[in-house]
């Protein structure tokens, strides 16, 4: 078996054991309601053949997928797919046989659904349209515009994932006639990468189902409890030290999404009244020039993780007539400065006392992304009884939503 997800936690002290987050663990694993039932879905392989078989039978004339979705009707796929899909796919030409460029669009902003519309052969896509609820206002209204432009195209052009007996979306879909698939019940959506919402993009995008899936069920199983870890750290450095505010930054551009599913996990999980720390998701690079500074010499409130991965294809920085000064760079890799670049960055954190940790990926390949996911999501868990609070639900989420459909008369308001 090749080895798994490391974690490196000697630069960010915890509490000298990790026994309660064990507990929180284990009453997890005994908790049977629906909630918990994320834990235990890389065991169901059904969904993800569906999804494989749709994607496989699929008219090969449609190369390009767009996912219509919001939060976790979107980030989750969008993790899975920023990780394993080559980068700026969108842009490579596409024949018959080839993996579908896949797009997402979680904006109801109407530049840019317009926009989409303009440039899009419609003929040539299909349009995926998540919603757990099957009611989330934003994705009703994506998928009523778009279907108005499809018109009788909309049978096969369209796919739903969403409540598999109620809400609008399912309405629609067997109204209209669309291949839809089902979200299981009770399971929120910020966890449900490894269901249709996150395996169907991935496997109309060619990526690897079963390795994610096999990923995630390796995380599971680990007698080490990397997430019982991360969880007793991260929670003791805002209780004992007063660090409440969380940053996982990456300088592995694949993995930046995952760190935007990160940060709703851990906001949505931990953010009850009066509890939980603040999530921020990070590019390594970028943020060097305009956020390391606030970091380095600020008020000290901050913990830091480094999301690792070693790269693959690395790309040599020549010599150039005229470089003069910048000889230096000559056969330098740009992984290479990439990776001194963090170094660098984090050794500069805790010379100045921050705590900084790693979650290093054996690569970037989807049974590594499998177990972050899974990583990601039972840390937000375990962390609930931590910090007292109930990390399933968004109680502060359904007050704007139903708020929002009561000004617009929604019936399920």
């Amino acid at each position: 078996m090749p080895a798994g997800l490391a974690l490196d936690l000697s630069a960010l002290p915890g509490p000298a054991d990790d026994a309660a987050a064990l507990r929180a663990l284990d009453a997890i694993r005994a908790r049977r309601d629906r909630e918990v039932a994320f834990v235990d879905l890389c065991d169901d392989r059904r969904p993800a053949r569906a999804c494989m078989d749709f994607a496989r039978a699929l008219d090969p004339r449609i190369d390009t997928v767009v996912v219509l979705g919001v939060g976790g009707s979107c980030l989750p796929a969008r993790a899975l797919h920023g990780a394993l899909a080559p980068a700026f796919d969108a842009l490579a030409p596409r024949s018959p046989g080839m993996p579908r460029r896949v797009l997402f669009v979680d904006s109801i902003d109407p530049a840019t659904l317009r926009d989409l519309l303009e440039r899009i052969d419609l003929d040539r896509t299909l349009w995926n349209v998540i919603s757990k609820s099957g009611n989330t206002v934003e994705t009703c209204a994506q998928l009523c515009v778009v279907a108005d432009r499809l018109g009788g195209r909309v049978p096969s052009h369209v796919v739903c994932t969403t409540d598999p007996s109620a809400g609008a979306v399912r309405a629609f879909a067997a109204a209209r006639g669309c291949t839809s698939f089902a979200i299981p019940p009770g399971i929120g959506g910020r966890f449900t990468a490894l269901t249709p919402v996150g395996l169907l993009p991935a496997a109309l995008a060619g990526l690897d189902v079963a390795g994610i899936l096999d990923g995630a069920g390796r995380l599971r199983g680990r007698a080490d409890h990397p997430a019982t870890q991360l969880a007793a750290h991260l929670h003791h450095q805002h209780v004992v030290h007063g660090r409440s505010i969380v940053v996982l930054t990456t300088y592995v551009d694949a993995l930046y999404d995952a760190c935007e599913l990160w940060r709703q996990l851990v906001a949505e999980a931990l953010g009850k009244p009066g509890a939980g720390p603040t999530p921020i998701a990070g590019r390594g690079i970028p943020e060097q020039h305009s956020q390391l500074q606030l970091y380095a010499d600020g008020p000290d409130d901050k913990v830091y993780v480094m999301l690792t991965a070693p790269r693959t294809g690395e790309l040599r920085i020549p010599a150039i007539e005229g470089a003069g000064a910048l000889g230096y760079l000559a056969g330098r890799g740009l992984g290479e400065l990439c990776e001194i670049e963090r170094d660098a960055t984090t050794q500069a954190l805790i010379a100045r006392g921050r705590p900084v940790g790693t979650i290093a990926l054996p690569s970037v390949s989807a049974e590594a992304v499998g177990e972050l996911v899974m990583l990601l999501q039972l840390s937000s868990v375990i962390a609930g009884p931590l910090y007292g609070v109930e990390p399933f639900g968004e109680p502060g989420v359904e007050d704007g939503k139903r708020r929002a459909a009561a000004a617009l008369g929604a019936p399920h308001a």
